[in-house]
């Protein structure tokens, strides 16, 4: 009586099968429909496209990625149908061989990296110590000469009579006079917005929007300071020269301030 076969490889099991029923793809699927498991479940749960579980199934290795993509995709399909990973691995690389697909079956090993000198890597110790003893000498020496030389110098220096330092009489320094005539402008808009035309003295006018919720803009005008403006929006200004209110003329549509006139806008 023939012994019964309870552990078979999946070579094993190709050769006692005799067809591609027994190959690695057809038990994987065989597998995985015993399972009660589809490719699409598959596809989400190892993020592997579907196109690439159905090579595996067919083995059609060939449209595989290659490389070691190649075996991680047939352990991830083999680990989610509760295949052994190993003879799915062994299987798969016995197939990829004869379709003459490319074999990642080991890592490279690893190797200690060689490092070359220029300087013979027989050298003494004792003649490194002998160089480095050498250095420390000739710093040391240069180091006890400069020391002499300091010493010698400073010594032939004359000492310095104790002569209380003179004292420079203090010039008093002239007050910068300050120009009554300087001008400090404010404006801004009250309750409504405004559209100022500004120049100040001889630079080119700009045009500057005011709103009610913004800052206060200054001006220092050295000579003539000009706002333009439409004249139903003369009441929504207000107007300070110098930290004074300033009377803007009702329906005007431009209010000029120099240093001869501002006063009669003062209120």
């Amino acid at each position: 009586m023939n012994p019964k076969i309870t552990d078979q490889t999946p070579e094993t099991r190709t050769r006692a099968g005799g067809g591609a029923s027994s190959s690695l793809g057809a038990q994987l699927r065989s597998a995985r429909e015993a399972q009660g498991v589809t490719l699409r479940q598959i596809s989400e749960q190892t993020r592997i496209q579907m196109r690439y579980l159905e090579a595996i199934e067919t083995d059609n290795y060939q449209e595989l990625p290659g490389g070691i993509f190649n075996r991680s995709f047939v352990k991830a399909y083999a680990r989610q149908v509760s295949f052994s990973e190993d003879e799915a691995v062994e299987a798969y690389n016995r197939v990829a061989r004869e379709q003459g697909a490319p074999v990642d079956e080991e890592m490279p090993t690893s190797y200690k990296p060689r490092v070359y000198t220029n300087g013979d890597s027989s050298r003494s110790p004792w003649l490194n110590l002998l160089f480095a003893a050498l250095i420390v000498g000739i710093i040391s020496i240069g180091a006890y000469a400069l020391q002499h030389w300091y010493t010698r110098t400073a010594s032939d220096t004359p000492a310095t009579a104790n002569v209380a330092p003179t004292v420079a009489p203090t010039v008093a320094q002239p007050t910068p006079s300050v120009n009554p005539q300087m001008l400090t402008v404010s404006v801004k808009a009250i309750r409504e917005n405004v559209w100022l035309r500004v120049q100040s003295d001889d630079t080119t006018p700009a045009q500057v929007e005011l709103k009610p919720a913004d800052a206060t803009q200054t001006y220092t005008p050295q000579s003539r300071l000009s706002f333009q403006y439409a004249a139903s929006k003369a009441d929504a200004l207000e107007v300070t020269i110098n930290g004074r209110r300033a009377r803007i003329p009702p329906n005007s549509k431009e209010l000029v301030i120099t240093p001869d006139t501002y006063q009669q806008l003062l209120q």
